[in-house]
């Protein structure tokens, strides 16, 4: 399916109902969270006043997402994500999340081993702690006593390591 370069006009009702003004049909939540995965450009307008609401109803559909079970967002990270609302450097924390989700999105899988997913599983963790660690250096000037924020999740991901590696070990001796 090509995406076509002139985005698609959504309009949003009083009702809350949303219009999709290519198909001439009423959508729901789903339909747009659908048009997000197949990468279709469309705009959200309120039908009354015109403004641009794309932002909030995209906010809206991630609510959604979260509260049906299918949770993504760490509620570490979105405190974190709230501290910077109204921040002097909002705009650059918004920047930097939008580079760093790209390239995650242009990263290929991990394939899985043979002999299991051991590996994929590792560098998961690795990218997690990666991206943890840049976003939380943004706001190093955070101190807990002496201690940063960044050095403190390092110190909770190394105790989580030391951990599983204890709990492998008395699993092997058993």
């Amino acid at each position: 399916m090509s995406v076509s370069s002139a985005p698609v006009v959504i309009k949003k009702y009083a009702n809350r109902r949303l219009y999709d003004t290519e198909l001439s049909a009423y959508i729901t939540l789903e339909n747009l969270m659908d048009m997000v995965k197949q990468d279709r450009a469309f705009v959200i307008l309120d039908a009354r006043t015109g403004d641009d609401i794309t932002r909030g109803v995209l906010a809206q559909v991630m609510l959604e997402e979260e509260t049906r079970g299918r949770a993504m967002l760490p509620v570490a990270f979105l405190r974190q994500l709230i501290r910077c609302y109204g921040e002097s450097r909002q705009g650059e924390v918004s920047d930097y999340l939008e580079r760093m989700m790209a390239g995650f999105m242009d990263r290929q899988p991990p394939t899985a081993t043979p002999g299991g997913l051991e590996a994929p599983g590792r560098e998961n963790d690795a990218v997690a702690r990666h991206v943890m660690s840049l976003f939380t250096s943004l706001y190093a000037g955070e101190h807990a006593g002496d201690r940063t924020v960044e050095n403190l999740l390092q110190e909770i991901m190394d105790l989580r390591q030391q951990v599983a590696a204890l709990q492998a070990q008395r699993d092997g001796q058993s």
